[in-house]
């Protein structure tokens, strides 16, 4: 019996140094997590800046890899750290606009290792999961407070169409030589001001966006929308597109807004705005790009429902803009070069 004693003693020993070297390991994930954690707290439960500054955990904790792509709001992007490998643990997450595919390298563990990284990998998607949640439920809870609100838009609206029918009036009984030039300019932009007023009355009142479609120029339709904002384009092709004209309207206003707005904090450059308009299969292709422009910092950001690069912006533009696109039909996309200015590119069906 006494000499069985140091084997019980090595197998006692051994398993307090096991012991001791698990909870030394789950402490160790458990640092971890609470790192990416804080990150997350840190970053605001931004998704796109979770992954962007995760690896460094991600790293410490014995990860070989990071590969993601994310679907934000209709803009792709991807990223890949570290090193990959034929081991790995994979998630697909997606929730409404907001989809995720992301894979960690773990390289070849023995099976207690791959426990821990199983747990934490666990708690990391689950963070992702969040967040996704997290946006989505602030766009949901932003929209329900817009839509509280629409009752003083339509009485402010009101308001608007009254003052722009008297001034419409007065300066179609204006008689000529007063003023000419001024006036002459006002005759064109106050009627079209006008109608497009009683048009998003109207769709306020019956809460609708689309309405009927229609074939309509879209060349002319651009030009009206560019002369109202004062700006010079250059047009290129011709075609017709089936789309409801108060969609239309607001898109252009969307669209051409972004570029005002840039020359407004960098007037000291000229907008040049250069449209082209091609058929392609069923669909009419319009792209439109201001060679003048700036390369876009945020491209994951444009079609993000209220986030402005302005700050004191909506932002909620271009979301609608490629909200109204897909009610007909089409598709609206932003080419983001690095080094050159961005381009809108719009699909739309085209009148047979």
């Amino acid at each position: 019996m006494a000499s069985l004693y140091p084997y019980l003693i090595l197998i006692g020993v051994s398993i307090i140094l096991a012991t001791v070297w698990l909870l030394g390991q789950a402490r160790r994930r458990a640092r971890i997590t609470n790192e990416l954690v804080a990150l997350n707290e840190e970053l605001g439960f931004d998704l796109p800046d979770l992954l962007r500054h995760c690896w460094e955990p991600l790293e410490k904790a014995g990860f070989k890899g990071i590969s993601w792509q994310l679907d934000w709001f209709g803009s792709s992007l991807s990223e890949i750290q570290g090193s990959q490998g034929d081991v790995f643990i994979h998630r697909e997450l997606a929730v409404d606009d907001i989809t995720l595919s992301v894979k960690l390298y773990d390289g070849k563990r023995r099976f207690e290792q791959r426990y821990f990284s199983t747990i934490l990998s666990e708690s990391f998607f689950l963070l992702l999961y969040t967040d996704m949640w997290v946006k989505l439920g602030t766009v949901q809870g932003a929209f329900a407070q817009t839509a509280k609100l629409s009752v003083f838009l339509q009485h402010d609206m009101k308001n608007i169409v009254q003052l722009i029918s008297l001034v419409s009036e007065q300066l179609e009984n204006t008689p000529a030589g007063k003023e000419e030039k001024l006036l002459n300019s006002l005759r064109t932009v106050m009627p079209t001001l006008h109608e497009r007023s009683e048009r998003f009355l109207s769709s306020l009142s019956s809460n609708a966006s689309a309405g009927n479609v229609e074939p309509i120029d879209i060349g002319e339709a651009l030009k009206k929308t560019a002369d109202i904002h004062s700006l010079k384009i250059d047009i290129q092709g011709s075609g017709k597109a089936l789309i409801n004209g108060q969609s239309l309207n607001s898109l252009c206003d969307n669209l051409f807004g972004n570029y005002i707005d840039q020359n407004r904090r960098n007037p000291e450059v000229e907008i040049k705005i250069e449209i082209s308009i091609i058929e392609e299969g069923p669909d009419l292709k319009i792209t439109i790009k201001d060679h003048n422009g700036k390369p876009c910092l945020w491209p994951e950001r444009l079609f993000e429902p209220f986030w402005s690069e302005k700050g004191d912006g909506l932002g909620i533009g271009l979301y609608h803009s490629r909200q109204l696109v897909q009610e007909a039909g089409g598709t609206l996309l932003a080419v983001t070069p690095e080094n050159d200015p961005m381009s809108f590119v719009i699909s739309l069906p085209k009148s047979v």
